[in-house]
């Protein structure tokens, strides 16, 4: 079975698409777009997955979301034709993505630290796994630190670095004057941050400038130089937060495509001590666990698309089968405990003969001639073709003859 989640609240919208046991396929879309777009982009994605049932839908929405802009959030997506969605904050399913994705362990009531670094903010958050759920114990956010920073910072590098070679180009993108200097300096710096995504892998990266045929180079070594004190603030933040969570926390999760930096996992490990998890992609580790929990929600569905009573039947079942049984075993004690009367009330009364020759043991066994008894006899029709009909004629005595009138006397004729 298919299921989406969707990730909403940071600069690109991003969907985990899965397909039954198919390899999970992550897409990112532009967070600019409306709400009413972002879902319609959602619905399109979830007709292409879903097979003869529609597939679920959960979204990772930001902490600061309250319920009112949530329940918007549902209501919109049912106007938008995605059906009953699940919406859960970022940090709750991160921590789901880093107990059923990845496996991890995590004991009821133990703490989960979730480091978010984002292309614009760095967010901590300490969640407390329950019975059924997770729950927020602290938070803290600043807008010092993210990928956008990290760019900025290695932008500068570059440009003292390599200004001589080409002031002019250098100026533009210092400090743009029009919109195709604007245009350049965007494109420039697209180019640092996928420098700095791979010596997230390797030890140095190229970084084609947007106009000519050179190419700059940036290693591992100049990349952390240029943003260890932000690295640093961000552990501070880290451990800030712990520390007002007051509880033992066990676990911590990387989420965010920043976090792919190197230097982020060893500064945190060394102030906390707990060995960061990063995920295949963290930037997806919010839509992935969102997807889990509306997988994990739907209902089931049949071959043909329709909602299963199973769970319904099996529940059923289980009730009115002690009931029957209960039934036919009170049934049978009543019958057991009938008097002969009673019994007898039910067939026409057995004969002398019979009545005679009914056990008298405990289980009440009838003898052929008592069952033959008690079987219903076919009742006798009153004009028989067997029997001829008698005549009333022919057996009823004669009437006796009527005496004659009485003679009238003389006087009354006169």
């Amino acid at each position: 079975m298919a299921a989406i989640g969707v990730e909403l609240g940071g600069p690109n919208v991003t969907l985990s698409v899965r397909r039954g046991d198919q390899e999970t396929e992550i897409r990112c879309l532009d967070g600019e777009a409306t709400l009413e777009a972002v879902l319609g982009r959602v619905r399109d994605a979830r007709d292409e997955a879903a097979g003869a049932v529609p597939a679920p839908v959960g979204f990772a929405v930001p902490a600061s979301w309250g319920a009112p802009r949530r329940q918007e959030l549902v209501y919109l997506a049912r106007e938008a034709g995605l059906g009953e969605v699940e919406v859960m904050a970022g940090p709750e399913a991160a921590a789901v993505c880093y107990v059923e994705g990845l496996g991890r362990e995590l004991e009821a009531g133990a703490g989960l630290v979730v480091c978010d670094l984002g292309a614009n903010t760095f967010d901590v958050t300490v969640v407390v796994r329950g019975e059924d759920d997770f729950q927020h114990r602290a938070s803290a956010s600043t807008a010092a630190v993210g990928g956008r920073e990290f760019d900025q910072l290695l932008f500068a590098y570059l440009s003292g670095r390599y200004r001589d070679t080409d002031p002019d180009f250098w100026d533009k993108v210092d400090a743009p004057a029009t919109v195709e200097d604007e245009a350049l300096r965007a494109a420039l710096l697209a180019e640092i941050r996928g420098a700095r995504e791979l010596i997230s892998k390797r030890p140095r990266a190229g970084v084609p400038l947007p106009v000519g045929e050179r190419d700059l180079h940036l290693t591992r070594d100049e990349l952390e130089a240029c943003i260890a004190e932000l690295v640093d603030q961000a552990a501070d933040l880290a451990v800030a937060t712990i520390a007002e969570a007051d509880t033992a926390v066990t676990g911590l999760i990387l989420v965010g495509g920043a976090s792919r930096t190197p230097l982020l996992a060893t500064a945190l490990a060394a102030r906390t001590g707990l060995e960061p998890v990063l995920p295949a992609f963290p930037e997806a580790a919010g839509a992935d666990g969102a997807r889990i929990v509306a997988l994990a929600n739907a209902p089931v569905a049949d071959v043909k698309g329709r909602p299963n009573r199973r769970k319904r039947l099996v529940v059923l079942a289980a009730v009115l089968v002690p009931l029957v049984a209960a039934g036919a075993v009170y049934g049978n004690q009543l019958r057991d405990d009938d008097p002969p009367e009673a019994i007898a009330s039910e067939s026409p009364e057995p004969t002398a003969t019979a009545a005679s020759e009914a056990p008298t043991s405990p289980t009440r066994r009838a003898t052929p001639a008592a069952r033959e008894a008690r079987r219903p006899r076919a009742r006798r029709t009153r004009w028989s073709p067997k029997r001829p009909r008698r005549s009333r004629r022919a057996t009823r005595p004669p009437r006796p003859p009527r005496p004659p009138p009485p003679a009238a006397s003389p006087r009354s004729r006169a």
